[in-house]
């Protein structure tokens, strides 16, 4: 049995170095593997959250090219209603000069003055006939004009819910960005609560 007599053998403390460096080495190794691995799961989360925000920004410009023409639509729709009331009180008003002429006609005894009550009889007739057909063409075009309007309302609320799932998913990229560089995994985490709201405002527009 060897004895060192209180004396430090040089070649068992180098075997501890190298097993302490090979211990940090495997150590390094390791936390670069899990850091790889976590950077791996945040580039697909992003590749996730980029192809949903490029869906969101599809849908806004379609809803806004679709918002825009519906809106045109009940415009045009109110323009030609106007036309037709505008049209309606100038029948109404051809309808009582007739009717003015023709009480005035009757006063008088003749036969002439009779036949010429008659015909304005038969032209407030005409027009109260014309005026009614004026009247139903002007409360159907009024009616298309509200449903127009709905359907731009309706298109104003998608707008905004594609906006508003837009915001959060930048938000959720850059969270997740950030969660890369600092190693936090909390803010991974946190990007993809913030994602999931931006898909509960998306996902609705993609389904109809």
């Amino acid at each position: 049995m060897e004895e060192n007599f209180g004396i430090e053998n040089p070649l068992e403390k180098v075997e501890e170095e190298v097993k302490e460096l090979e211990e940090k080495e495997e150590q390094h190794r390791k936390e670069e593997a899990e850091r790889s691995k976590f950077n791996n799961w945040i580039a697909i989360t992003i590749s996730i959250y980029a192809v949903f925000t490029a869906l969101g920004g599809m849908k806004e410009s379609q809803v806004t090219t679709d918002t825009l023409l519906q809106m045109d639509q009940a415009v045009l729709l109110q323009a030609q209603a106007s036309d037709q009331w505008a049209f309606y009180q100038a029948k109404s008003i051809k309808g009582e000069l007739y009717k003015t002429q023709s009480q005035i006609s009757s006063l008088n005894s003749t036969p002439a003055a009779s036949a010429l009550s008659k015909e304005f009889d038969t032209n407030t007739k005409r027009y109260d006939a014309e005026k009614n057909d004026i009247q139903t063409k002007a409360n159907e075009l009024e009616k298309q004009r509200d449903e127009k309007m709905k359907e731009t309302s309706d298109l104003v609320h998608k707008h905004h819910n594609s906006g508003m799932a837009i915001i959060f998913l930048q938000i959720a990229i850059v969270l997740a960005s950030v969660s890369s560089l600092l190693k936090k995994k909390v803010l991974w985490f946190g990007s993809i609560g913030i994602a999931a709201i931006g898909l509960i405002y998306l996902v609705p527009l993609l389904i109809k």
